[in-house]
């Protein structure tokens, strides 16, 4: 179950230029989410490039690893979502 929110987080500040950018993926494995941030990743590299695209997976009811989190940490940005 997800805790309380920490007060006094606002949103990451955005990157003026994705140009070189490493992108990462967070796939939740419901069906068709991996595709479509994939192919939004490789969207983002042929329109702004991205450079590097890291994809890992996660249960579907259950948090990611610590091992997932540190990969996705050394991203630039992360693409987190759900699909069916």
């Amino acid at each position: 179950a997800a805790g309380p929110k920490r007060p006094g987080r606002g949103r990451a500040p955005r990157p003026a230029s994705l140009r070189g950018r490493r992108a990462g993926i967070l796939d939740n494995g419901k069906a068709k989410a991996g595709l479509l941030m994939s192919a939004m990743a490789e969207r983002l590299r042929a329109t702004h490039g991205v450079a590097d695209i890291v994809k890992r997976e996660k249960p579907v009811a259950g948090p990611p690893s610590s091992g997932v989190l540190a990969d996705l940490s050394r991203c630039d940005f992360v693409l987190v979502g759900s699909a069916d």
